[in-house]
């Protein structure tokens, strides 16, 4: 294994202070550290080193997966079934404005890729098509699968993933993320670098059952706070306590986990996304870090694409050893 890169440089649009420590107590709890071998599925050929990084509380990390979604594809939201994830994302090698949203079904034994859609493309309503573009939130109810992007809501069809029905964002609302709170309602949150973000919730039941072409920010049921630079969130009790929201902030270099309320601020993953809850105990985590992007500007920490952490232990996790 090797330590994990010590560089102050900082993916596009993102800031990051100091690296993470390198440092480490592998006597708690948990199954890791994972090692390359360990990891599910085909390596990618980009890789040089056939060796993963180490971060902060990376003895809880259980499993990992490489998810092959296409050359250039950079994850972003992640939904987990028993055996299956959905991985949603974008293609970083393409120009900022043609970064099209994809979608990859993965089985969580094998790695292998289950089924795919790349582009998403739909209507609003009878307008004029549209394309789907960065794919940063992901979550599934009832209803099926929720896609969040930048201006855009996608409902689509888990077993086919056909598009079932798209509906703009009106401004100020804007879709960057996405997490569902105990009593189903979809969060839309609002990634800012340098400023506090937002969840604006909405009751899925009637987003379905209007006939609404546009949601807006006067039908949402709440809002509420998140951290600045915010990446992905999850509803749940991690470590005991009153269920709520957690936030993850990140860089490809460095990954934060904060509690509900700014509280319980904990080393985690670098480059972490979307989270899915597994189990009692279990945690996914979709990260970018590893991904043919950032691997080729050089200096980021290699990183399954999925990675399950063991939270039995949460409570002892460490303090963040970096920062964003």
């Amino acid at each position: 294994m090797l330590a994990l890169v010590l560089s102050l440089a900082v993916s596009a649009g993102c800031t990051t202070s100091s690296p993470p420590s390198p440092d480490h107590d592998d006597q708690r709890a948990g199954c890791g550290p994972l090692t390359y071998e360990k990891v599910r599925g085909r390596p990618p050929a980009y890789l040089d080193t056939p060796a993963l990084d180490r971060f902060r509380n990376d003895h809880a990390v259980c499993a990992g997966v490489w998810v092959r979604a296409g050359r250039g594809f950079v994850p972003q939201g992640v939904v987990v079934g028993a055996r299956a994830a959905w991985v949603s994302g974008f293609d970083g090698d393409a120009p900022l404005h043609h970064r099209y949203c994809a979608i990859a079904q993965v089985d969580l034994r094998t790695g292998r890729t289950l089924a795919r859609l790349d582009p998403v493309t739909g209507r609003v309503g009878d307008r004029d098509p549209v394309t789907c573009r960065h794919g940063g939130g992901l979550v599934q109810d009832s209803h099926g699968l929720w896609l969040v992007e930048t201006s855009r809501l996608w409902l689509l069809e888990p077993g086919t993933l056909d598009v079932v029905r798209v509906w703009a964002l009106a401004p100020p609302l804007r879709g960057s993320f996405a997490l569902l709170d105990g009593g189903g309602r979809l969060g839309i949150g609002r990634w800012y670098p340098h400023r506090p973000g937002q969840v604006d919730w909405f009751d899925t039941d009637d987003l379905v059952a209007s006939g609404a072409l546009d949601v807006a920010l006067a039908t949402a049921q709440r809002s509420t706070p998140a951290p600045r630079g915010t990446q992905g969130a999850v509803w749940g009790a991690l470590g005991g306590g009153r269920p709520g929201a957690w936030f993850v902030q990140s860089v490809t270099r460095c990954g934060v986990l904060v509690g509900p309320e700014g509280t319980r601020r904990r080393g985690f993953v670098p480059g972490a996304e979307g989270m899915a809850l597994a189990g009692r105990n279990g945690l996914w985590v979709v990260s970018e870090s590893g991904a043919e992007h950032y691997q080729g500007l050089g200096g980021r920490p290699v990183v399954p694409t999925l990675v399950r952490l063991d939270l039995s232990d949460f409570a002892a996790w460490r303090r963040p050893g970096c920062s964003v």
